[in-house]
């Protein structure tokens, strides 16, 4: 049986987030807690710290608690041990009743760790998602796998992630498909820019030339998996000099703004730009004719929006997309990624095949589902 959570008002639903893809994801869940008038606390770990303020401001979402956590190059085990000890002490002095968290960052890992030491309930949002491999990607598998673990309520977005959960020994009644909270924070955002011209929201783009987007952030693609993915949207760029542009928002960690700059600053048709707000980056993916990633987030949502995406990695927990056919994996090799690229770009019959909107990953009332669950749980 599930762990009942304890109501009361005096000991709140924390709902914790440390990078910028929790708080596009979370938001969804805080805004329909309240509107569900259950009382919340919502806290900042700064595992990202100015990706993750950014997307605060647009949602104009201000934290009860920030811990402040990031430190320049701090390694996976520094992180982890400070986000354990600071959330055990705000724990111990917030008593909350439960502990929400999304996805598979080391924060986390270590929120829900620091939940089960003091058996405060957990609820996992995005749960169920695994690629089975160890290592890919690091460290977010291990981390959600840990979370099937620690986590008391499991929302899966997906029948596959709750199929997932189930088949490890999750038990049935813990586990509810929900759909994906980003869909909700999407469909929000498009409606708010969907009127706007690309300058009114701060995007500097060619509208004679189509749009390639592009992100990429994965740990385990630093060094030489980066460079090649660097090498083959090169190609792709100078392929198509007169007709493409090339929105690169380029991620703060400097293993990846190191390698980008090296391989595509100064090239007439590639802008490299600092993180967009979420208001400018739903925007540009509306706009995109492509899209090259290696964010689960951003194949979600580009699923949801009916564009084409490579997926710059050899394996994905979001397989539903690569199922509906909008996703294509291209791993880090650059042969790969400018061929399929180029066949996107110049066949449109295979391009018109590949776009369509599919709601595989949501419906956009995800987030109101997981707080009407979590709130017929704190009735006495």
């Amino acid at each position: 049986m599930v762990k009942p959570i304890a109501p009361s008002t005096q000991h709140p639903v924390m709902v914790v987030l440390g990078t910028r893809p929790e708080v596009i994801k979370l938001v969804p869940v805080i805004l329909a807690l309240r509107q569900q008038e259950v009382p919340t606390y919502v806290v900042s770990t700064g595992q990202h710290r100015e990706m993750l303020e950014q997307m605060l401001q647009v949602f104009a979402l201000t934290p009860d608690q920030d811990l402040q956590l990031m430190k320049a190059d701090q390694s996976l085990a520094e992180l982890s041990a400070n986000l354990l000890a600071a959330m055990d002490r705000l724990l111990l002095d917030i008593e909350p009743c439960c502990v929400v968290v999304q996805g598979d960052t080391t924060t986390v890992a270590m929120v829900a760790l620091a939940a089960f030491y003091r058996k405060i309930t957990v609820a996992h949002v995005e749960a169920g998602l695994r690629t089975h491999q160890k290592y890919d990607p690091f460290p977010e598998e291990i981390n959600r796998t840990l979370l099937g673990r620690l986590a008391d309520l499991h929302f899966a977005p997906t029948e596959v992630a709750r199929q997932h959960l189930l088949a490890e020994g999750v038990a049935p009644d813990s586990v509810w498909q929900v759909g994906n909270t980003v869909i909700d924070a999407l469909l929000l955002m498009r409606r708010r820019v969907e009127s706007l011209s690309a300058a009114q929201v701060g995007l500097d783009l060619d509208p004679s030339r189509r749009l390639l987007l592009v992100t990429g952030h994965r740990r385990e693609n630093f060094g030489q998996g980066l460079h090649h993915t660097l090498l083959g949207l090169r190609r792709v760029a100078e392929a198509h000099v007169e007709s493409l542009q090339v929105l690169y928002p380029v991620h703060l960690n400097p293993n990846v703004r190191r390698a980008v700059d090296e391989v595509l600053a100064g090239i007439d048709n590639v802008h490299l730009t600092p993180p967009l707000d979420y208001a400018a980056f739903v925007k540009a993916m509306s706009l995109a004719t492509l899209i090259v990633t290696d964010s689960g987030g951003v194949q979600e949502e580009a699923a949801a929006l009916g564009i084409p995406v490579l997926v710059t990695r050899w394996t994905s927990e979001r397989q539903e997309a690569i199922s509906a056919g909008v996703a294509q994996l291209v791993g880090t090799d650059s042969d790969a990624i400018f061929e399929a690229a180029h066949r996107l770009l110049t066949d449109e019959a295979v391009r018109s095949r590949r776009a369509v909107a599919s709601q595989v990953f949501g419906d956009g009332c995800s987030g109101e589902r997981i707080a009407a669950i979590l709130a017929q749980r704190l009735r006495p």
